[in-house]
């Protein structure tokens, strides 16, 4: 019983470790009836933060293959709170084709953050709840720096051992500087 217990504080440690590194508060804790998929259920959880944070860095960096890696063939897509209009399904490669061609003529640099992950699994099936915090940085230098934030709701699949993004909602609730698009 000592070894179990010992293996379990273990892995409370692991994930609260990892948990500091990527902004998932793990919920789930190890237990002596089933530590297996206790640990299951966390590591699912530090691999969704991970594809939901990839796409915010990946897009800061302009690696848009990798960006579009992080998303199933069709994608929906809701940002009506900020713009307007109606949300959308769209083939993830158009998508980040319209997301690289903005981003490329509008922005000198961006920074997405992601944080307060609440996650929701069930089976292949996931929604990360996300706090976001978005700066854009104007390639014109006349224009004000941009700021926006509010929070993301993903869903996710899984597929072929991997948590990709089948559908994201953006509600802003704050924002500083000027919008770059009307």
């Amino acid at each position: 019983m000592i070894s179990n217990h010992l293996t379990c504080n273990r892995r409370r440690i692991l994930v609260a470790s990892l948990a500091g590194s990527t902004g998932f508060l793990a919920a789930a804790t190890a237990s002596a009836q089933n530590p297996r998929s206790s640990g299951e259920h966390a590591m699912n959880g530090l691999e969704i933060t991970n594809a939901v944070n990839r796409i915010a860095i990946l897009s800061d960096l302009r690696n848009w293959d990798a960006v579009r890696a992080c998303f199933t063939e069709q994608v929906h897509v809701d940002y009506t709170s900020l713009t307007g209009g109606e949300s959308e399904t769209i083939a993830a490669n158009a998508l980040v084709e319209q997301w690289k061609s903005v981003f490329e003529s509008t922005f000198k640099t961006t920074q997405h953050l992601l944080g307060s992950h609440s996650i929701t699994i069930t089976g292949d099936s996931a929604t990360c709840l996300s706090h976001f915090q978005a700066r854009h940085v104007p390639l014109d230098p006349t224009k004000s720096v941009w700021t926006l934030g509010g929070y993301y709701t993903h869903k996710l699949v899984k597929q072929n051992n991997q948590w990709l993004v089948e559908a994201m909602t953006m509600v802003w609730t704050w924002e500083e500087g000027e919008r770059p698009f009307a």
